[in-house]
């Protein structure tokens, strides 16, 4: 006699759960993903028609998101922009930053690795979205808010995180322990806009001459730092 089939018992999914941030407030998630959805569209907007020429409607459509959630997130396109600008290394749901840096290693040995490598990253930033970059720079120039904002990321966020940086050398005794810091944090991101922006973009010098630029550079400040 034939055993009776024996009842398939259906396997329960087991389910992933969200990050603890997230978990906690589903619309928060919701916002964070749309927000950098609207920001990644707007880039690519921008860059191919200019700020002025660029409508919420485009950026909107793009980024598969309602126009109103701009003026609501973001307070209009201007703001929009301004969110880019100092937001940039915000993750997005994709583990992506909406400017794809380049990832640099989070210990380094010598100070002249370091340098070489964190200018290098920037250049490449500044050459990977030249379009956008054309843009914002505009902007920079010709909006005073705007200014006033991307004055506040160099001297609040930027400057101190390089400070902070450099700071690692100097105790291990790569630079000279009466150099100031914020002075040399200042001029790396002097230098980095100059080589990045105006001899990439504005007057088209070729990657191979960037590259052997900054090689010079850092093996200059590297030789200026080191302790008497």
């Amino acid at each position: 006699m034939a055993k009776p089939a024996k009842k398939k018992t259906k396997k329960k999914i087991r389910k992933i759960p969200a990050p603890s941030s997230l978990r906690s407030d589903p619309k928060k998630r919701d916002r964070m993903g749309t927000e950098n959805a609207l920001m990644k569209a707007a880039i690519q907007v921008f860059a191919q028609k200019g700020y002025d020429a660029a409508t919420t409607k485009d950026i909107a459509s793009l980024a598969g998101a309602n126009e109103a959630l701009i003026m609501r997130y973001f307070g209009g396109k201007k703001g929009l922009l301004e969110s880019i600008l100092t937001r940039a290394e915000e993750l997005d749901d994709d583990g992506n930053t909406l400017l794809r840096k380049k990832n640099l290693p989070k210990d380094y040995t010598h100070l002249d690795e370091a340098l070489e490598d964190s200018i290098s990253a920037r250049c490449d930033e500044f050459r990977n979205y030249s379009d956008f970059m054309k843009v914002a720079v505009s902007r920079i120039i010709l909006d005073s808010d705007v200014s006033k904002i991307i004055q506040a990321k160099i001297y609040e966020k930027a400057i101190p995180e390089m400070v902070q940086e450099l700071e690692k050398f100097k105790k291990a005794g790569e630079i000279d322990s009466k150099v100031d810091l914020k002075s040399v944090a200042f001029g790396i991101s002097s230098l980095t806009f100059a080589l990045g922006f105006m001899a990439q973009i504005v007057y088209k010098v070729p990657e191979n001459e960037i590259k052997a630029t900054i090689r010079e550079i850092v093996r200059l400040m590297n030789k200026g730092l080191k302790p008497d």
